[in-house]
């Protein structure tokens, strides 16, 4: 019976798109390219995936190839990005930064006018640089007490990475691929390699931080000067899928408290932007700040310098002295 069963019963399609010849040569030089540059296998990835939807449409929808396409071509395909697809104000940049770097590689010149207009006309200038909201030091306690309090048997390490990326103002994957070779675990010090922008720079955590820190790393398994300081039961490195979802569960039960308004969309980054706010408030000059937490661009940092954290506080301090 369960074989005239499993013979009846619909099954999936296992059929993989296969791209268009076409694409496909765009993007295996595109990825090349890439290569060639030392770019992160991670970041060519995410430029591809977004690749494929730009010359998808070209070949498909307006059956061009990228090097005849003209200026009114672009304006159709970010009609497209919005109209058709929803996207965001803030990926439609993505997708016209990541155009400007393929019409480079590919050293053609037909983009120019498109860019250039769009300089003129400011389309993609005003775009909002910051995607959540940044967290506070009260805030951030009471999303550690959540974590601590919880009958987790990670959650003495959970709380422990979370603490850290509050610290060293890192990104996730920063922290996740910090090895025991560049730690100095007595000082407190760690070196981050592996970094968005392929610059090494040096962050710190508190002496209470560096003390659970040691306490935790007690019971790694693997203690090799190229292993993960964070990893889990069996040595190998944690998935940053894991702390962002332990991140969230704590959020969501805060705000089911009733503790966070529930139009707050606080995540794991949200900690990075919370330590940028958090040393502009406390004096520290905008190029260290922007040197510390490996800002590429300047105007990033500036950003948090008249975040709206920032202004609130301000307003509420002018009408203390009123």
């Amino acid at each position: 019976m369960n074989d005239f069963k499993n013979k009846l019963l619909l099954k999936p399609k296992k059929e993989t798109q296969k791209e268009p010849p076409e694409v496909k040569k765009w993007l295996n030089k595109f990825r090349e390219e890439r290569e060639f540059d030392g770019i992160k296998s991670s970041t060519i990835g995410n430029d591809i995936t977004r690749l494929k939807v730009f010359l998808n449409f070209v070949v498909e929808r307006l059956e061009k190839s990228p090097d005849v396409l003209s200026n009114s071509d672009f304006v159709k395909f970010f009609n497209y990005l919005e109209r058709e697809r929803k996207l965001s104000r803030n990926t439609q940049n993505r997708y016209y930064q990541l155009l400007k770097v393929f019409y480079r590689l590919m050293r053609l010149d037909n983009f120019k006018d498109f860019k250039d207009e769009s300089q003129e006309r400011k389309r993609f200038s005003g775009f909002e640089i910051k995607h959540y909201d940044a967290i506070s030091s009260d805030l951030l306690n009471d999303i550690m007490n959540v974590i601590i309090e919880s009958k987790s048997r990670t959650k003495i390490r959970d709380a422990t990475i979370i603490r850290f990326l509050w610290d060293s103002g890192c990104r996730i994957s920063e922290a996740l691929n910090l090895t025991y070779g560049d730690s100095d675990l007595e000082e407190g010090t760690f070196v981050l390699r592996n970094t968005k922008g392929k610059a090494e720079r040096t962050v710190v955590c508190s002496t209470d931080t560096l003390e659970v820190l040691n306490y935790y790393v007690q019971y790694n398994i693997k203690k090799g000067s190229k292993d993960r300081v964070f990893q889990n039961s069996n040595g190998e490195p944690i998935g940053r899928g894991w702390i962002g979802e332990i991140f969230r569960k704590a959020v969501d039960k805060l705000k089911k408290d009733g503790k966070i308004p529930a139009n707050r969309k606080i995540v794991v980054h949200s900690l990075r932007h919370g330590r940028a706010v958090d040393l502009l408030e406390k004096g520290q000059p905008i190029d260290i700040v922007k040197e510390y937490l490996g800002h590429k661009s300047l105007d990033t940092t500036l950003f948090y310098s008249h975040s709206k954290e920032r202004k609130e506080k301000m307003i509420k301090n002018i009408q203390k002295i009123l």
